[in-house]
């Protein structure tokens, strides 16, 4: 049961489901005859670049092809193709494979005919894994290929293929697959299959999936040998899903500024056996889809925003955490203890929803309390974007072998730097709040925070690069930012407690500093 995936993997282009924008295509170049040289299969995972590719191979080399389009499936390229033997279809895995030894051997191979069909065909797959190397030598063969070689390119990240690659494919992006689509998928698989899952257990399923066609059967391949009916909540307990009251636990605790609560229900959740990657991926797909649709709570699409930011910036930083459960628990304790909630003033109330996403981070402060403190409601005057303070360009001189010694109009730099961070990155401001400027140089402005994992946080090339702009825009010269870490960071009373709170979480998750 575990490889449903592939026992209902299409057998030919009808069978393509959520991507007929590339099956149309590639049928229309089949039936004209039209077939290129190289193609590039990219999108997120599971939504059948592979079978895709494996599909145009068949179709390609068929020798009995049904309208000139679809592969017969009786054929003898068709049954050795189905059984894995045939020659002419070479499947490479870059991930494995990715040294430019590798694309030598491939490039020495591609000038012999192909043994049994029409074309050989090279199905590449993660692409984006190979060497910069491999990739130069790939090049050459891309641009002038034999006529009876095609390659087929397939990647999870685009990005990280070099244009020259790119410009000599014609590339097609595959779409996630929709809802609906999982949903008549799942239940076909479930009524041939016999699987006793009722209609709102296949909604878990669809939820859980994330787009991916693959994902979805595979997950159901896990729960088919239940010999008992699953129902919706049986089914979130054996994947380790969160119960949506317990999303909604949590989501008020992170609002509410309830970290006891928040870590009560989280002790709960994982002590039962869930996922809290998982449950803060349901969260993060909870508020993405409410600011997307308009049903986020008025007063409080900002902090969704805001929120929905720290929680991706985080997930990506547990791909490469030695203990992803510490880090999640030690960032939504962080975002319970000292998280911006915003209140329901007049103010908010009366801005259209795309006049709120303008508003700086610092208007956003002035809406919502810190710790314990509860501001007055902003006025109509409050809302105003920060006049920019222009700072006249002096000489620094500093003394490159002592402790770096803050120079003249530093304290004014550095004001003028965090309201202009404001407008560019809530998230960064909120670090930088609570570090030091150490030192202002001709080219450099050099800074200390209390925690390493800040150093890395604005480090990140994203971030430093905001930075950077910030800081030169207000120094009118270019700047680039150095941080330290250092434990005596002088800090204000209001961060302090804030950042005791962070402390805290250190100690506590033992998350070294």
């Amino acid at each position: 049961m575990s490889s449903l995936y592939r026992k209902y993997r299409p057998a030919n282009f009808t069978e393509v489901i959520g991507q007929d924008h590339i099956s149309e295509n590639i049928k229309n170049s089949l039936k004209k005859g039209t077939v290129g040289h190289a193609y590039l299969f990219s999108g997120p995972r599971g939504t059948g670049k592979t079978t895709l590719a494996r599909l145009f191979a068949k179709a390609v080399n068929c020798q009995s092809p049904i309208d000139g389009i679809e592969p017969c499936g009786k054929c003898e390229i068709c049954l050795e193709m189905a059984n894995g033997s045939l020659v002419d279809i070479i499947e490479i895995d870059a991930a494995s494979n990715r040294g430019i030894d590798e694309i030598r051997e491939l490039r020495e191979r591609v000038a012999y005919a192909p043994s049994r069909g029409k074309y050989k065909v090279y199905i590449i797959d993660e692409v984006h894994m190979l060497t910069k190397e491999a990739f130069n030598a790939l090049l050459k063969t891309l641009e002038e290929p034999p006529a009876h070689v095609i390659f087929i390119l397939a990647t999870t990240e685009l990005h990280k293929v070099p244009d020259t690659i790119i410009s000599r494919c014609q590339r097609y992006q595959f779409h996630r697959a929709g809802d609906e689509s999982l949903r008549e998928l799942l239940k076909k698989v479930v009524k041939q299959e016999k699987i006793g899952l009722d209609d709102e257990a296949i909604e878990v399923v669809v939820a859980r999936a994330e787009g991916s066609f693959r994902d979805a059967l595979t997950l159901l391949g896990n729960v088919a040998s239940q010999d008992k009916k699953l129902d919706a909540a049986m089914l979130r307990e054996l994947l380790g899903m969160p119960e949506t009251a317990t999303i909604e636990i949590v989501r008020a605790s992170l609002t509410g500024k309830d970290s006891d609560k928040l870590m009560a229900t989280l002790r709960e959740f994982i002590n039962g056996g869930g996922d809290i990657i998982v449950l803060v991926k349901t969260l993060t797909d909870l508020l993405k889809k409410e600011i997307l649709d308009g049903s986020s709570k008025q007063p409080y699409v900002i902090y969704d925003v805001w929120l929905l930011e720290q929680l991706l910036v985080v997930l990506a930083r547990v791909r490469g955490s030695a203990d992803p459960t510490a880090l999640l628990l030690a960032k939504l304790y962080e975002l319970a203890s000292i998280g911006q909630t915003p209140q329901p003033t007049e103010v908010f109330k009366t801005i259209p929803v795309v006049e709120q996403a303008k508003l700086s981070a610092q208007e956003v402060v002035r809406a919502v309390p810190v710790v314990e403190q509860v501001p007055e409601p902003p006025t109509v005057s409050d809302i105003q974007k920060p006049a920019e303070i222009k700072i006249e360009e002096a000489p620094v001189a500093v003394d490159a072998v002592s402790h770096p010694v803050k120079s003249e109009g530093s304290d004014e730099f550095w004001n003028s730097f965090l309201v202009e961070i404001k407008e560019v990155n809530h998230a960064i401001y909120a670090v930088l709040r609570s570090a030091e400027l150490e030192s202002l140089l001709e080219d450099k402005m050099i800074t200390a925070v209390k925690f390493r994992f800040y150093s890395e946080r604005l480090y990140e090339p994203k971030n430093r690069k905001q930075i950077e702009t910030a800081a030169s825009k207000v120094a009118g010269r270019a700047i680039s930012l150095e941080c330290h870490v250092r434990t005596d960071v002088k800090l204000s009373p209001e961060v302090k407690a804030e950042e005791d709170l962070v402390g805290a979480v250190v100690d506590v998750f033992e998350i070294e500093g």
